[in-house]
Formats: structure tokens, sequence, C-alpha cells
């Protein structure tokens, strides 16, 4: 499932309101919820580092947030830099 523009607004809204909005525009600027499949949420930002202080301190706020937005549980949230989009997108 893909995320409509305004299901990426809510879940930014919501995940800015639980981290507060200095760590939020410090991780999360230009954030891109790609989907959520078999409960598992595709989240891409803005380089590896930010990724991978999202997942580690971040992940259960980002499936809080996507769980209330789309009304279904998330298991795993994976939050990739966004140069591993394209890659995602082509399957390799």
């Amino acid at each position: 499932m893909r995320p409509t523009g305004n299901q990426q607004f809510a879940i930014r809204t919501i995940l800015n309101t639980l981290i507060g909005p200095g760590e939020f525009d410090r991780l999360c600027l230009g954030m891109q919820v790609e989907c959520v499949e078999d409960g598992i949420l595709y989240v891409f930002v803005s380089n590896e580092d930010c990724a991978a202080e999202i997942e580690t301190n971040h992940s259960d706020d980002l499936a809080a947030a996507a769980e209330q937005v789309f009304s279904q549980p998330i298991r795993i949230v994976n939050v990739l830099p966004m140069d591993f989009s394209s890659q995602l997108k082509r399957g390799t």
C-alpha cells in the first residue's frame, strides 16, 4: 500500500509531535514513506546516519504514527537512505 499525500502529511505531523520539532527537523527532513507491505513500513530519509538513528531511537514512534494513519499493525520499520530508493524500485 502506497500512502497518499494526505497520509504522508499525517504521518509526518504525528511523528513531529512524538519526537519533537527539533529532532524531527534534524532527522526527518525530506522523509518519504514509500509503502506498507505485510506489516513492514518502508521509509526513506536523507542519509544513512539519519536512517540508522531513526531506526534505533524512533522506530516505535514511526510505527505508532503509521498504525494510526493506515489503521493496521506495523511489525517492522525499515528506514533507508534515499539513495537506496531507486534500487528498491528497480528490485535490485
